[in-house]
């Protein structure tokens, strides 16, 4: 995912995977190419054919659940944000304006504890999610976490107040494993970070 602010003040947030998607294509025909050699020129077997056929298959399906692309506008200007995204075979668009986004999540997957996988959500006051990608992706370096809070500051929010906000709501309500998750998506820790910082947070009350 990468992120381009223009002179305007415009924010533009943009990713793909076609690169991704050509790779798998062509391993999949050379997979192809080779159980078609197999087959009419030099015979090796049917085990050998039918590996060769099921990993073709997979990097097809690989190629087509992966191929994702994305657009996200945040125009300073009008104050909407213009998007639309392409996931395998279906495309979404739309646009809304800024304050119809109530916050800006960054979520990562149940059990993610190694090298981060992460994602951008809009979540809008009407209670749509609208998610940047749809699938989680390494983010090592932070990336995720830096565009969430340029975006943020972009549109006016208070994340850090905010978040905490409705985190120690929630500790107050005995619902300590919605707060883990809105640490985990808000600061990108993991489970086990998560759970010490709401530990902290029960035991300075």
């Amino acid at each position: 995912m990468t992120i381009e602010e223009r002179h305007d003040g415009t924010i533009l947030v943009t990713y793909d995977s076609t690169r991704l998607t050509w790779l798998m294509l062509a391993v999949g025909a050379l997979c192809l190419a080779i159980a078609g050699y197999d087959a009419f020129i030099g015979p090796r077997g049917t085990d050998r054919l039918a590996s060769l056929l099921g990993a073709a298959g997979t990097c097809l399906l690989v190629a087509i659940v992966f191929l994702e692309r994305a657009w996200f506008q945040f125009a300073l200007a009008t104050r909407i944000v213009t998007w639309r995204r392409r996931w395998a075979l279906r495309q979404r668009s739309g646009s809304i304006p800024f304050g119809a986004v109530q916050s800006v999540l960054v979520e990562r997957p149940i059990g993610d504890d190694g090298t981060p996988s992460r994602r951008i959500v809009l979540k809008t006051i009407a209670g749509e999610d609208i998610p940047m990608t749809v699938g989680y992706r390494p983010d090592a370096d932070g990336a995720a976490l830096r565009i969430a809070s340029r975006i943020r500051a972009l549109l006016g929010h208070d994340s850090g107040a905010t978040h905490m906000h409705n985190v120690q709501a929630l500790i107050a309500a005995g619902k300590t494993i919605d707060a883990i998750r809105i640490l985990r998506e808000e600061e990108g820790l993991s489970l086990l970070d998560a759970k010490r910082r709401i530990d902290e947070l029960t035991q300075s009350k």
